[in-house]
């Protein structure tokens, strides 16, 4: 097998927890038992076979302090930035740093208002940052947050990065594209067979830092259940690969070893953008066990030999 290197992206070094281990605890909000569950996550981004720069950037937090879990449980973060020179990836960078240090500095105890919160004070931030250096001008990224809060899971989006949700034999987006193709296909232009090979299916109506204000919503979904998985993804990635062949690769192989393979796939069938996924898997926990590990990895390609 190929060898990845691992280390941790420089968005975001001041994030990581100290530790390599965390249960998923119970919303304070909700009279339920805790949330009995492990979870094991990668984070993983490659430079494709043809970009000189990698305009994406990840992040997964878990805070290492017990009370600061419980009120604001794990985020994981995937951005895929545009903009000419190094813009883009100044824009997906400052954009993962923001959110991850906004959401968990936010004093509103919602977490869903709080992500709300700091998707728009990074759309703020990139937007002064353009305005302030001639040579970002234009930039902006896409951006796609995930925070699992005991029996709760929220998400945000905006762009077309994309998170899907998969369980044993069934995969669904919840993330819907802010793109024109996607447009045309809710107001019944265009079948979605058609815009997946539509030629401006990549033309955004909206991204972080091009406005300098940006109305965004949270989303909640149904409760994180054992044999659940959670997909964040760039284009590079989902360009190349059908969901349900994705839901499968998830289901077969652990988070790294699959993490791997996707972006494996991705590199052999196109390989021209950037390549970016994050796995969040929702697995049992351990027996008689009051701290349920979260095994993470940070991987960094190109692999070797491609």
């Amino acid at each position: 097998m190929n060898a990845w290197s691992s280390r941790l992206g420089r968005a975001v070094t001041n994030f990581w927890p100290g530790r390599s281990d965390q249960e998923g605890d119970s919303d304070p909000s909700i009279n339920e038992a805790p949330a009995a569950y492990t979870l094991q996550t990668c984070m993983a981004t490659d430079i494709g076979c043809v970009r000189a720069v990698n305009q994406d950037a990840i992040a997964f937090v878990s805070p290492g302090d017990h009370e600061e879990r419980n009120r604001r449980g794990v985020l994981a973060v995937l951005a895929d930035g545009m903009g000419g020179h190094h813009g883009g990836e100044v824009a997906s960078k400052l954009a993962v740093e923001t959110i991850c240090r906004h959401y968990f500095a936010a004093h509103d105890e919602d977490p869903e208002r709080a992500i709300e919160l700091a998707l728009r004070k990074a759309n703020a931030a990139i937007f002064r940052a353009a305005e302030a250096d001639p040579a970002l001008s234009g930039m902006g990224t896409t951006a796609t947050a995930l925070v699992l809060v005991g029996r709760r899971v929220c998400f945000v989006h905006v762009g077309d990065s994309r998170l899907y949700r998969c369980s044993p034999g069934q995969v669904r987006q919840l993330s819907k594209d802010d793109t024109l193709v996607q447009q045309m296909v809710n107001d019944g232009l265009i079948t979605p067979e058609r815009a997946r090979h539509h030629p401006e299916r990549s033309v955004l109506l909206r991204s972080l830092g091009t406005r300098p204000e940006l109305a965004v919503s949270a989303q909640r979904c149904d409760r994180p259940e054992v044999g659940d998985t959670f997909v964040l993804c760039s284009d590079g990635l989902y360009e190349s690969i059908e969901p349900r062949e994705l839901a499968q690769v998830v289901e077969s192989l652990d988070p790294q070893a699959a993490c791997r393979r996707l972006i494996e796939l991705a590199r052999e069938r196109d390989g021209s953008d950037n390549i970016s996924v994050g796995i969040i898997a929702v697995r049992p926990a351990a027996a008689g066990e009051k701290r349920v590990p979260v095994t993470r990895e940070m991987l960094v390609g190109p692999v070797e030999g491609k």
